[in-house]
Parts: C-alpha cells; structure tokens; sequence
C-alpha cells in the first residue's frame, strides 16, 4: 500500500502530551507518516508552561520550503502559530500552493491558560487562514473568541458553526467537551450538512486532546476519507486515548498512543 504523509505544524511540548510531539505520535499510530514543522520552542510539562520562545518567519519559512521542495504532502494540520508573524507567512505560503486538506486547529491559549496569539494575530487567522480550510476545530473557549459570544448549550455551539463558516472553511466542526453534562458533543457544519457527534464523558483532566483529535482528523482525510467519516473516526480515537490517558507528571494526565499501552511508569 502506498504511505500517505502528513505535514503538522505548531509548538513544541518536550512532555510530549501536546503540540507537535503527541502530533506525531497520533499520525504514526494512525499509520501516516509525519512531517513536522515548529512554530516555536515551549518549555512546558504536565502542569503548566513556563517559557515560550516563538520562531522568526524567516526559519518557519524556509522548514515549509525544505518540505515542499522534498516530497508531496496529502494533508496538513495546523496548529499553534504562537505570533502573528507565523501566521502571515503560514497563510501566505498556502494560499499560494492550495493544498486540498489543510485542517486547522485554532489553538489560542494551552490548556493551563497560557496565551498563545494576541488579537491581532486571532483576527489575521480568520481572515487569512480559514478561507483555505477543509476543517477548522475550535473547543467552545476558540469558539467564543472566534465569534465573540459566550456558548452555554448546544443551540450555541451551532450558532457559532455558522458564524465561523461565514469566514470561508468548507467544514467547522465545534468540539463541545467544556460545557456540561454527561456527554460530550461534537457539531459538525458545511452550510448545509449537520452532523452530531456524542460520547460518554471520560472524568480524567488530558492534556493535548484538541491537538489529538485534529491530527487525527487530518490522518483520516489522508487516508481519503470524507469529512464526516474522519470525524466520527477520529472522535474514537480520541476518547480511547482519554479513557487509556496515565499521569506521567504531576499535572494533567497524559494519552499514551496504541503501541505504548503497557507503558508503566517508574518514579
């Protein structure tokens, strides 16, 4: 069978429960192989990030070039851009090669609160880099700053599908696993297609699952499935790495991909 190959782009996370690392992780467990380009070097582990040490556009440039010039690429997930800078040169380098599957995972902040992009920089990706998506997969707190009203129930979550659609993705999918309940919620929009997704809430604190589950989309729409489809596969995925998630740190708890599933820990 011929290998299928995908591009992520974003941070760092040297404990490999975020970003680029557990990107990587989540595409060779899905039997596509990654290319990897960093947006920036994060010090950060389990608990919280302790410095950020964002890269020049000249060096994000060229690791695009050195890719592009190299191989063909299926699918590309993008994820944290970390200046507005990164997402100039991002965006200027896709609208100009128009790549079919580009997944964007909007990351605005880490999941302990650290802001990745200032508003500037938010309001350049939606107006650069969502008119060349195929999925954009914003949780409920980037989906309230990417529309600008608070999301407290389902009706919310389809209001703002509609509102980020209006600027240019083919797809939106809302992952609802902030708000209540004893289900977590996906919604997926193309303008006309709706489709819900649920599972049953796994009570463990994960770190990455937003970077996990884009990948993981962006892995199955390599492996030419369609967008509902890699949807519903790639919400498997994710909640069987939470209910398989091990503390491997102080802090949140950490997916562990198929091939590391008797993984023990040794302190």
């Amino acid at each position: 069978m011929k290998g299928k190959k995908i591009l992520v782009i974003g941070g760092s996370d040297p404990s490999g429960g975020a970003g680029i690392q557990v990107d990587r992780l989540t595409c060779a467990d899905l039997g596509v192989y990654p290319y990897s380009i960093l947006t920036a070097v994060i010090a950060q582990n389990s608990s919280k990030v302790l410095s950020i040490e964002r890269l020049s556009s000249d060096i994000i440039s060229k690791q695009l070039e050195a890719v592009f010039l190299d191989t063909r690429i299926d699918t590309v997930k993008i994820g944290a851009l970390t200046s507005i800078e990164a997402v100039e040169v991002v965006s200027s380098f896709f609208e100009e090669l128009k790549v079919k599957n580009i997944v964007i995972d909007p990351v605005i902040q880490s999941s302990s609160g650290t802001s990745f992009l200032s508003p500037s920089a938010v309001s350049l990706m939606k107006i650069r880099l969502f008119r060349i998506a195929r999925v954009v997969t914003p949780n409920i707190p980037e989906a309230e700053r990417l529309t600008g009203f608070s999301i407290k129930n389902f009706d919310d979550m389809k209001k703002a599908a509609e509102a980020i659609k209006t600027l240019g993705p083919e797809w939106v999918l809302i992952k609802g696993g902030h708000l209540q309940g004893d289900e977590c919620t996906d919604f997926l929009f193309n303008g006309n297609i709706e489709r819900k997704y649920s599972s049953k809430r796994i009570n463990k604190n994960v770190k990455g699952t937003g970077c996990i589950f884009s990948s993981a989309l962006a892995s199955q729409l390599a492996l030419n499935k369609d967008v509902p489809e890699a949807v519903e596969l790639a919400k498997l995925y994710v909640t069987e790495r939470i209910s398989k998630a091990i503390s491997l740190g102080k802090g949140n708890f950490q997916s562990i991909p198929s091939f590391f599933e008797n993984f023990e820990v040794n302190w």
